[in-house]
């Protein structure tokens, strides 16, 4: 049984009952989600056995008239709010707006060989950016619509492979709401807005992005093996990187680590 299966394809009582269970827990966790490093790590976790995919994407219109609001949440390192709000997302956002509009705003997939584009001639985009969006292969898309508010926030989780699995796009519908939900509660990316005591912790010590991204997984329990899947490299390079951690942190292992982070981070709140 490959991480793929559903309880939908289980066949016994027993194992659809503990499927069951785990897609609850799922669900669960949205209800604990009060930062962007929250939903980040609930997004990474379990949740992708439900719905695989390398990048979320959402947006929607800002306060002027021309204006978009964009967050982004992926393990890829490059593809972050910060550095994706200077790229120009609006014709992409607009014609997939368009598309889910003209079907009823009822969720559909795209598969495309060649990857996705964005505007090209935003000369601010950076490369990175736009490479990794070439190298997607395929995407889920849905929205939701707010009637008081006459307005709507897109959603779309882009993944690698060209074919997902079928059950994808009914997790999608499932899993959207708690997404929605746990996304309008936080703030939306400010390019010039404050810095956490973790965030802070981080660049005083010196860590680099990947880093960072790895202590953010140890300070949530992960194993090496686990933070290897999750960014792509292998338990080995994981090793290697928390060796330059500890030694920047100037301690001798992960427990050690996460404390040194969160006394530090305890400090510049309070300072």
């Amino acid at each position: 049984m490959t991480k793929m299966t559903h309880f939908l394809n289980l066949k016994t009582p027993n194992a659809l009952y503990t499927e069951h269970n785990r897609f609850i827990k799922v669900i669960q966790g949205s209800l604990h989600i009060h930062t962007h490093a929250d939903l980040f790590h609930w997004l990474q976790g379990d949740l992708q056995t439900y719905l695989p995919h390398q990048i979320l994407l959402a947006s929607w219109r800002g306060a002027g008239k021309n204006a978009l609001e964009v967050d982004i949440i992926s393990a890829i390192l490059e593809m972050r709010t910060s550095n994706v709000v200077n790229a120009n997302m609006m014709p992409l956002r607009r014609n997939l707006l368009a598309l889910w509009e003209k079907g009823g705003h009822e969720l559909f997939e795209i598969q495309t060989e060649t990857g996705f584009d964005l505007d090209l001639g935003k000369l601010d985009t950076p490369d990175s950016v736009t490479a990794h969006f070439k190298r997607m292969r395929s995407a889920l898309i849905h929205g939701i619509k707010d009637e008081r508010e006459r307005d709507q926030i897109l959603y779309v989780v882009f993944n690698q492979a060209l074919c997902l699995p079928r059950s994808a796009q009914l997790y999608f519908k499932l899993l959207l709401p708690y997404i929605d939900t746990a996304l309008r509660q936080l703030p939306p990316f400010r390019p010039h807005g404050s810095v956490n005591g973790v965030e802070m912790s981080y660049v005083e010590f010196g860590l680099s992005l990947r880093e960072k991204e790895i202590m953010d997984w140890v300070r949530v329990g992960k194993t090496n093996e686990v933070i290897g899947v999750i960014l792509n490299i292998s338990p080995f390079t994981v090793k290697n990187h928390l060796k330059r951690i500890f030694r920047k942190l100037d301690v001798s292992n992960r427990a050690q680590a996460v404390s040194k982070i969160h006394e530090h981070a305890e400090a510049y709140r309070a300072g």
